[in-house]
């Protein structure tokens, strides 16, 4: 019989995301640099107020990958994300194609914004800034993940009060005259909202580390995604308020925010911008390592050490030697096989009742795969290639660093 003491060495540490943590990791997650352009390119295929209506619209079409991922996260409440809902429900080989291409394009994705952060901070040697960046959040995140937690909601909030003021001016400011006209195809511009709304997948990465995370995590996917949406409905609003040729504009927030706001407010708005982007690259350097540790089945309830140290060397080389600005398109290929991958783990393993899952349960599947097949159908065959070139890397360096040739077992 255990003693005392002993009982009171195994007692497990508090898990340090709760419900707001949570929430601000999703916003976090969507609300980076795609909104910040979004804009031009959606006023210039649906001009006037029209426009603001596709952010919510988009929002609203991907609400069934979000219940796929909400309805996942309850029935399997650990680290992961779509590689472990792979692993459930297909075996470790497929998984292991999910995982690795998932990881791999998070690492493009994540030396990408760690060096456009330092391209714009500024100075002589953005390479070199980035790289330690890259070095002083891993030695953040050997620590674990609360004080990372706590820094992305911080800039979660920082970033987000310049543009609800912006949006609010908008609604109740004076409005200038639009020139409607259209310049680009509404393919070009769902895309772009497409792009704006991405990240609130990654709230189910660490469930795992959630306190009551059959609640927390789902309501967290499901807000921050209706939360962004209509946000970004007002403030693409408040520019078509205040910026008569939003289609040409150069960088319309910052711009909208000095005719509705005067200069503070643009100064504001550039401070937030500086915000979304460290808040981004802190929220990718904390959650890109523990897809390698569901890939290479590295203990969940620990600190995933190694993937840590793997992840920043990798994104330190990447981010010394190239500024990637076209890796983005592979990271939206990417996310959409996330997105596919989830809804179809959801209906293997409700339609085998594992899990605690019933088939009643993957009725968001055929409506989540549509809008994957419909955004999927505008990448172009050499993007696909290079997606399913870097899935074959990221397969190969998962066996390299331990991956087991099965998955854990399914909860029944």
């Amino acid at each position: 019989m255990d003693s005392p003491t002993t009982r009171s060495l195994t007692v497990a540490a508090p898990k340090p995301l709760g419900a707001v943590t949570l929430l601000a990791l999703g916003v976090n997650g969507i609300v980076g640099v795609g909104i910040f352009v979004a804009p031009p390119t959606v006023a210039k295929a649906f001009p006037g107020a029209s426009g603001a209506l596709i952010y919510p619209l988009i929002a609203l079409a991907c609400l069934p990958v979000a219940l796929a991922y909400a309805r996942l996260s309850r029935a399997l409440p650990t680290d992961g994300g779509p590689a472990l809902y792979a692993s459930h429900a297909f075996g470790p080989r497929i998984a292991s194609a999910i995982g690795g291409l998932v990881w791999v394009s998070a690492l493009f994705s994540s030396a990408a914004v760690t060096r456009a952060l330092c391209d714009r901070i500024g100075g002589g040697f953005p390479a070199a800034l980035a790289v330690a960046l890259s070095i002083a959040l891993a030695l953040l995140n050997l620590n674990g993940l609360k004080l990372s937690a706590w820094t992305w909601t911080l800039l979660t909030v920082a970033k987000l009060a310049p543009l609800i003021v912006l949006a609010a001016l908008g609604m109740f400011g004076p409005a200038t005259t639009t020139l409607d006209v259209v310049m680009t195809t509404r393919g070009a511009a769902l895309l772009a909202v497409m792009f704006a709304l991405q990240g609130f997948e990654i709230v189910a990465l660490p469930a795992g580390q959630a306190r009551d995370s059959e609640k927390n995590v789902p309501r967290a996917t499901v807000l921050s995604l209706l939360a962004c949406g209509v946000l970004y409905a007002l403030v693409h609003l408040a520019c078509v308020r205040a910026l008569p040729g939003l289609a040409w504009a150069h960088s319309a927030i910052p711009e909208a925010s000095a005719v509705l706001g005067g200069p503070r407010l643009s100064r504001a708005i550039a401070a937030g911008v500086l915000a979304s982007m460290g808040g981004i690259v802190i929220g990718m350097h904390a959650m890109t390592p523990r897809y390698l540790a569901a890939l290479t089945h590295e203990r969940a309830a620990e600190v995933p050490t190694r993937a840590i140290l793997v992840t920043a060397a990798i994104v330190a080389l990447l981010c010394f030697f190239s500024s990637m600005p076209e890796l983005v398109n592979l990271s939206s290929i990417s996310v959409l096989v996330q997105y596919a991958s989830t809804a179809l783990s959801l209906g293997v393993l409700a339609r085998r009742r594992l899990a605690g899952l019933t088939p009643r349960d993957a009725w968001t599947v055929p409506l989540a795969l549509v809008v994957v097949a419909i955004l999927l159908a505008q990448a172009s065959l050499r993007e696909v290639g290079i997606a399913a070139a870097v899935a074959l890397a990221g397969i190969v360096l998962s066996r390299l660093l331990g991956a087991g040739p099965s998955g854990p077992a399914v909860p029944r």
